[in-house]
C-alpha cells in the first residue's frame, strides 16, 4: 500500500508540474496538485506504514493540527496586511499564497511535533 501511495504522490507532483508549465490556463490547479503531492509525501514520511495507529499518533496529529491552525490565522493576517499595504498587488497570487501556506503548514508542523514527542 505504501508503494501505491508513493506512486500517487509522484503522479500528483508530475501532473501538477506538467499543468503548470505546459497549460497556462490551469496553472493554479497545477500548483494545488503539486502542493497536494508534497503534503501527502511529508505526511506519509512522518509515520511508518508498519506502525499501528495508536494514542501517540492521535496526540501528535491533534497537537500539530492545533498549532498549524493558529499559525495559519497569523499567516492569513500577514497576507491581508501585505495586500492592504500594496506590497502584494496581485490578488490571485495572494490567494494562492494563502492556500499554499495553509496546505503546507500541517505537514510541516506534523514533522516538527513528531520529532519533539
Amino acid at each position: 500500500m505504501k508503494r501505491l501511495n508513493t506512486l500517487f504522490e509522484i503522479a500528483l507532483i508530475v501532473i501538477g508540474i506538467y499543468m503548470t508549465k505546459e497549460i497556462p490556463e490551469i496553472k493554479t490547479i497545477g500548483i494545488v496538485l503539486i502542493l497536494a503531492g508534497i503534503t501527502s509525501f511529508i505526511t506519509s514520511m512522518s509515520f511508518s506504514a508498519n506502525e499501528p495507529y495508536d494514542e501517540r499518533q492521535k496526540e501528535v496529529k491533534t497537537r500539530s493540527g492545533h498549532i498549524a491552525y493558529i499559525i495559519s490565522i497569523g499567516f492569513l493576517y500577514l497576507i491581508l496586511v501585505l495586500v492592504n499595504l500594496s506590497i502584494i498587488q496581485d490578488i490571485q497570487f495572494a490567494v494562492l499564497l494563502a492556500l499554499g501556506g495553509h496546505i503546507l503548514l500541517f505537514p510541516i508542523t506534523l514533522l516538527y511535533v513528531n520529532r519533539k514527542i
